[in-house]
């Protein structure tokens, strides 16, 4: 788990590394995240991520057809949605234009909440926001948050 050089360290000192946290083997806490886990799995909630995440997936389908929407993409219900200025090359939009940010503030507009980034193509420019739903979500939120960004992206990205 760690280099030579470092175990080396522990070797020739005490051969101990004492870490922890505030709530590590603490014995209400390990309850309490044992009652989540059992509930989680009696009631068969992570089976419900599959089906969630194919209804998000044909929620947002329709956004794919944008010009400035260069992919939809990610895994299960962590998804992320890239923005160019040009769709047939990829062609980043210009970092001043904040786009990222500028589509986060009108889903808000539309109660959804999304996480703006920039950057993702070489460390300046790229834009995309990222979705990061809980795995409770109904099939009506699902159209909720495809009908907030297909508003978002109209009111940012007018072609």
């Amino acid at each position: 788990m760690v280099s030579a050089r470092v175990a080396e360290v522990f070797a020739k000192g005490s051969g101990m590394f004492q870490h922890g946290f505030t709530y590590q083997a603490h014995p209400v806490a390990t309850a309490a995240g044992n009652a989540v886990l059992n509930f989680l799995e009696q009631h068969q909630l992570f089976e419900r991520v599959g089906l969630a995440a194919r209804q998000l997936r044909v929620a947002l389908k329709p956004l794919e057809a944008h010009p400035q929407v260069g992919e939809v993409r990610g895994m299960g219900l962590l998804l992320g949605i890239e923005f160019v200025k040009d769709k047939k090359t990829g062609e980043p939009l210009a970092k001043e234009l904040n786009i990222a940010e500028k589509i986060r503030q009108a889903a808000l507009q539309e109660n959804v909440l999304s996480y703006p980034s920039q950057g993702c193509v070489d460390g300046v420019r790229g834009d995309h926001i990222l979705l990061a739903p809980p795995f409770i979500i109904s099939g009506e939120e699902c159209s909720q948050i495809a009908q907030a960004l297909q508003y978002a992206v109209a009111q940012t990205l007018a072609v």
